[in-house]
C-alpha cells in the first residue's frame, strides 16, 4: 500500500508516516551519529553475506567439478551469517524496520502509540542489554579455553565479540528511541 493511498491525517500526512517520524534518532543528542553507524555496520553485514554466497557457490562447483569443495565451508558460512545477523539489529530498529501488528492500535492516538512505543523500547532495551551481558560471559569462557571451531579451528571469541557490540549498540539505540518518543509526547 503506497503513502498515498493511505488514510490522511489532519496535518495531511499518512500516520503511519506521521508516527515513525515523530522516533526520528535525528532529534536526540548522538542520534545521527548512531545511525550512521548502524548503518556501516549493515552495510558490512551486507557484504558479508554476499561473502557467504561466494563461499557456497565456489564450494558448490569445486565439489561437483573439481571434487574439492572449500574446506570448512559450512562453518565459514555459519560463522559468517551469525555476524551479518547481529550486524543488522541496530541499524533495523534505528530506522523503524521491526514488523508492527498495528491491528488495535491503528486507531490510537499518536501519543498513545509514542506510549507504547516506549514500552516496546524499554523491554527490547532490557533483553538487548541481558544479551549482551549474557553472551560477554561466553565470550569470555571462549577466550579462556581457547575454543575454536571443528574444523578450521577460527577462535570462537571474535564472532561473540562482534554479537555482544551489537547488542550492546541495539540497547543504546532503545535507549534514544524512548528518548526521542518522550520528547515527541511532550511536545
Amino acid at each position: 500500500m503506497s503513502a498515498g493511498s493511505a488514510p490522511k491525517s489532519a496535518e495531511g500526512d499518512a500516520p503511519s508516516e506521521q508516527h515513525g517520524a515523530s522516533l526520528s534518532l535525528d532529534t536526540v543528542s548522538g542520534g545521527r551519529t548512531l545511525v550512521r553507524i548502524a548503518d556501516w555496520l549493515a552495510m558490512l553485514g551486507g557484504v558479508l553475506l554476499i561473502a557467504t554466497i561466494a563461499i557456497t557457490i565456489v564450494s558448490v562447483i569445486g565439489r561437483y567439478a573439481f571434487g574439492a569443495p572449500v574446506p570448512g565451508d559450512y562453518e565459514l558460512v555459519e560463522i559468517v551469517c551469525a555476524i551479518a545477523i547481529f550486524l543488522f539489529f541496530p541499524q533495523t530498529h534505528a530506522s523503524d524496520g521491526n514488523l508492527r501488528a498495528e491491528f488495535f492500535t491503528t486507531a490510537l492516538p499518536e501519543k498513545a502509540k509514542l506510549a507504547l512505543d516506549i514500552v516496546h523500547d524499554i523491554v527490547f532495551m532490557l533483553i538487548a542489554a541481558l544479551l549482551a551481558w549474557r553472551m560477554s560471559h561466553a565470550l569470555l569462557d571462549k577466550l579462556e579455553s581457547g575454543e575454536g571451531s571443528l574444523f578450521l579451528r577460527i577462535p570462537l571469541w571474535w564472532p561473540l565479540t562482534i554479537a555482544v557490540g551489537s547488542m550492546a549498540l541495539l540497547s543504546v539505540v532503545c535507549l534514544l528511541r524512548i528518548i526521542a518518543a518522550a520528547g515527541a509526547i511532550r511536545r
